[in-house]
């Protein structure tokens, strides 16, 4: 394929500013930006190699990059339209990191009018594309999945395996969420057979395999887990300090434990916890410290475990929700389970809420478990084991079988194996 300049540093630039990124960013390690300067400008034309770089990052191909203006208006009229879709794009971009989901949705939905008849695909995909994560905002799963499952369908996501992981990878983060373990498992698949075909060193690949690890663990594939974490391990390398590496390395945590080394799972958990410190993923943050926390509690060290759960009282102290304090009261009761005060143990189990807002169908089921052990610790047998059968259901409900299997077997056996990981103890990203 011939590729035209000047138009095609142009779209590139296009496409480079509705998506927010730098030159910097689509340069990445391999490229400089005086050199995508030169390309934006049609003063350089890229190689064949250099184009499918440029198209990858873009999410876009090399085939839409070459693409010339074909509206009625000609090419000028084409380049405005395209300019004026891009304008609305960025301004709701811009109220999305505003924090204004409902005026982004909306100015969204006009992108996605104005590009549907202006046949810009491009400019639609990615309207799209950020119109599926306002809607998970938004608190609308079915809109979210069947956005997810529209783009998936995409003929412009399934000629870019960048496009294709990405949307798989968010879909796969949904539908774990919502509790659908297998179909979990499905996308998360389907996103690392895309990623496989990136060059090594993008983000994707990581993400997919972070996404794949944690469907396998919530699901009960422990040894696939495994298997898959020493795997992510090789994509680990390259990954700069941030938001992605602390969940790679979260994930490993994970699998690890399970495997029986919870020495070598809680050193990984402190290091993608301190990676996580220097970012701005509030949530990221939050749920981390929860993980680190609750795992502590069921394998390492008492003063350890003690700080941690302290830790985990000042942050609830600054996000007070419904969630939150449901999941400090999970904490305490498992910190003092394992000190033996039964009677505390019983009173933060009171304050368990399971069917708080923001909780996951896992982490329902899992509060329901650590109260059933905090009545069972306190005595009251009938009680513990009306909230076991219940959290076994809810495992159950979500696809966790082998969770369910576990919880069914510490209600018969009368308490938890000793020297055995506990199972109810790993939340995952």
């Amino acid at each position: 394929m011939t590729i035209e300049q000047p138009a095609f540093g142009k779209r590139v630039r296009e496409i480079r500013r509705a998506q927010g990124l730098s030159q910097g960013d689509l340069a990445g390690d391999d490229l400089s930006p005086s050199y995508v300067s030169l390309v934006e400008n049609g003063r350089r034309v890229p190689g064949a190699r250099i184009a499918r770089s440029l198209a990858e990052r873009l999410g876009t191909t090399v085939e839409a990059l070459c693409a010339g203006d074909q509206p009625a208006g000609g090419p000028s009229g084409g380049l405005a339209q395209r300019l004026a879709l891009v304008g609305q794009l960025v301004a709701a971009r811009a109220s999305r990191q505003a924090g204004d989901w409902a005026g982004a949705r909306q100015q969204l939905e006009a992108v996605l009018a104005r590009a549907d008849a202006d046949g810009q695909e491009e400019i639609r995909w990615e309207a799209r594309w950020e119109l599926a994560a306002v809607l998970g905002r938004l608190g609308d799963p079915a809109r979210h999945e069947a956005a997810l499952r529209g783009l998936l369908d995409d003929p412009l996501t399934r000629s870019a395996p960048v496009l294709h992981a990405r949307v798989a990878i968010e879909l796969a983060q949904l539908l774990r969420g919502a509790g659908r373990l297998a179909d979990a498992v499905r996308a998360a698949e389907d996103a690392v057979r895309a990623a496989a075909e990136l060059e090594p060193g993008r983000p994707e690949r990581a993400q997919a395999q972070v996404a794949l690890v944690s469907a396998s663990v919530d699901s009960g594939e422990w040894d696939r887990a495994g298997e898959l974490a020493a795997r992510l391990r090789t994509e680990l390398a390259p990954l700069p300090p941030g938001e992605l590496r602390a969940g790679a390395l979260w994930a490993e945590a994970g699998a690890r434990y399970l495997a029986g080394d919870a020495g070598g799972a809680l050193e990984l958990l402190a290091e993608a916890d301190g990676l996580s410190a220097a970012t701005d993923g509030v949530r990221l943050r939050l749920r981390l410290a929860r993980a680190r926390t609750l795992l502590a509690l069921a394998a390492g060290p008492a003063a350890g475990a003690d700080a941690l759960l302290e830790r985990s009282r000042q942050a609830a102290a600054l996000v007070d929700t419904p969630s939150a304090r449901s999941w400090l009261a999970v904490l305490e009761t498992a910190g003092a389970l394992g000190r033996g005060d039964t009677a505390a143990a019983a009173d933060h189990s009171a304050a368990i809420d399971p069917d708080a807002p923001e909780l996951s169908p896992l982490d329902r089921a899992r509060a329901l478990l650590h109260r059933a052990r905090a009545l069972r610790a306190a005595g009251r047998a009938a009680a513990a084991e009306e909230s076991f059968q219940a959290a076994a259901a809810g495992y159950e409900a979500a696809g966790a079988f082998r969770l369910a299997l576990e919880t069914w077997r510490e209600l018969s056996a009368g308490a938890r194996g000793t020297g055995e990981p506990d199972p109810h103890a790993v939340v995952m990203p």
